[in-house]
């Protein structure tokens, strides 16, 4: 354990990977246990005043300031819960040591003053020095005022300023040092990596903070961490399932070690997207927004990430209209309520799609025991065309409808499958929709449109006496055209004529 005047054994590092180098320090702590402590006082015999060490005590270096003062009993209570979620990522022990005249904490944390009241906190990085782990709270910035909690600007100040306690750095450039490896600019930002100084969103707007900050070390973080220290290998190791709803804000990064069946659930009604690729991001829950002086600016950022080389096998949606977005992994995506899409990158021709044991399965050609079963789930969405899948809801509607009103062949039709979809999404009534196909046709002559419905429904002219029933009911207002088109589209024959039982197996293409 290190005393007032010296320092626990350090160790050099170099990962060899930019974006890793970018992030460190030129060194850690040789132990992964490491100790931590709250000073209480600026007695002399608590601190340094040697070479390396705070100078002449009675100067104004950061113990001797007169503004020196302990955290409170909340502050200790935040800080530990900000170490926790660099243990829960790493393999890392901290543990709490009781400030003597013969031995302090690696890290340590109290409050002193800088007069620049936009300094909040600095932090010495691992070194020989006796100022090593030491971590500034600035009486003047805002931390000495704002509960640090999970959230706030406060509370990812200190899980920053405790990334610089164990060796990690800004990522961007240093003009004081040519050598330092910076990021690149789409990623020095903090949705990527709370080290950095730059709050933009993906269209990369810049403002001062977040709406809400992200609770835990971020995706290149962790990496970084875990290079330095190794992965935390007993953290999550069950299947286990990581539930989100509307009552809460989140912002964090998921680090799994292990399972193989875990989860993202959304218990919510907002429309999500739910990305289960390592080292990408969802929106799920209340927005998170970049922020310029308390202002929301551009659309909401990620606000849910997944740590690289971490597997999250399934993905259960809300009450809205959700996205997802599978993995390597056999996943299981279960939309929940809403019209919900299954995003694939690639051509359709690539991929085996179809319907077993009351749910539809997809799996790439190269690799096809590896399903994908997707459960309520209404679209599936490939780089060159779409499959609708709720044939007994908006798909069906449409499908039955352009049999009816276009012509069997017509549900083939993949730009009029789009055009019927998007409306019916959009929030058009069945006979609203009927009424739509009608209008397309320009038929305005109510014995045309009842031609045009009995030529598509049996293939032959109707005689005046077959036609006669729906005319007059159409002049007398006892039906409308949309309902008609109803009609037409939900008779047996024509679910026999656009092959509506293949359908629900394979889906209604469109574009």
């Amino acid at each position: 354990m290190p005393s007032p005047f010296t320092s626990s054994e350090i160790t050099h590092v170099d990962s060899a990977n930019d974006t890793i180098d970018s992030l460190l320090s030129i060194s850690r702590w040789a132990s992964t246990t490491i100790s931590y402590s709250f000073p209480i006082s600026n007695n002399p015999l608590f601190w340094s005043s040697l070479s390396g060490g705070y100078g002449f005590q009675f100067g104004d270096g950061e113990p001797w300031n007169s503004a020196f003062v302990p955290l409170t009993a909340a502050d200790q209570t935040n800080f530990v819960r900000a170490l926790q979620q660099w243990a829960n990522v790493a393999n890392l022990n901290f543990v709490q040591v009781a400030e003597t005249a013969s031995e302090v904490g690696d890290i340590r944390a109290a409050y002193t003053e800088d007069p620049d009241e936009s300094t909040l906190a600095w932090t010495y990085l691992p070194s020989p020095s006796t100022l090593a782990g030491d971590i500034w709270i600035n009486t003047k910035g805002l931390l000495r005022f704002q509960d640090w909690n999970p959230g706030s600007i406060s509370f990812e100040t200190i899980l920053h300023e405790l990334g610089h306690a164990l060796g990690l750095e800004h990522p961007f450039a240093d003009p004081n040092d040519p050598s330092k490896v910076a990021l690149p600019r789409d990623l020095d930002n903090t949705r990527h990596t709370i080290m950095s100084y730059t709050y933009s969103n993906l269209e990369g707007d810049e403002g001062t903070e977040f709406s809400f900050h992200p609770t835990t070390p971020m995706v290149l973080d962790i990496s970084a961490i875990q290079f330095l220290y190794g992965s935390n290998n007993f953290y999550h190791t069950t299947n286990d399932t990581y539930t989100f709803d509307d009552a809460s804000t989140y912002h964090e990064t998921i680090w799994d070690a292990g399972g193989f069946s875990d989860a993202i659930r959304y218990a919510g009604a907002i429309p999500s997207l739910i990305d289960l690729n390592p080292a990408s991001a969802s929106r799920i829950g209340q927005s998170v927004y970049v922020q310029s002086n308390g202002v929301n600016i551009g659309s909401p950022i990620h606000n849910i990430w997944i740590a690289d080389n971490v597997t999250i096998e399934n993905a259960i949606g809300g009450q809205g209209n959700d996205i997802f977005i599978g993995n390597s992994a056999s996943n299981s995506l279960d939309g929940g309520g809403g019209t919900d899409t299954v995003v694939i990158g690639f051509p359709r021709h690539q991929f085996t799609f179809g319907k077993s044991s009351g749910h539809y399965f997809i799996a790439a050609n190269t690799n096809p025991a590896n399903q994908d079963i997707l459960l309520n789930i209404e679209r599936v969405e490939f780089d060159d065309t779409g499959l609708a899948l709720d044939l007994d809801g908006h798909a069906g509607e449409v499908a039955k409808l352009l049999g009816a009103v276009f012509g069997a062949s017509s549900v083939a039709n993949q730009e009029y499958a789009s055009i019927g979809l998007t409306k019916a999404d959009e929030g058009l009534s069945y006979e609203q929709l009927g009424a739509f196909a009608i209008n397309a046709t320009n038929l305005t002559h109510h014995d045309e449109i009842v031609t045009l419905l009995w030529l598509n429904l049996f293939g032959t002219i109707p005689t005046q006496s077959d036609k006669s029933p729906y005319i007059n009911m159409l002049d007398n207002d006892e039906i409308s055209v949309g309902s008609l088109a109803i009609l037409a589209a939900d008779s047996e024959v024509n679910a026999q004529n656009i092959h509506l039982t293949e359908l629900m197996q394979t889906g209604l293409a469109y574009i």
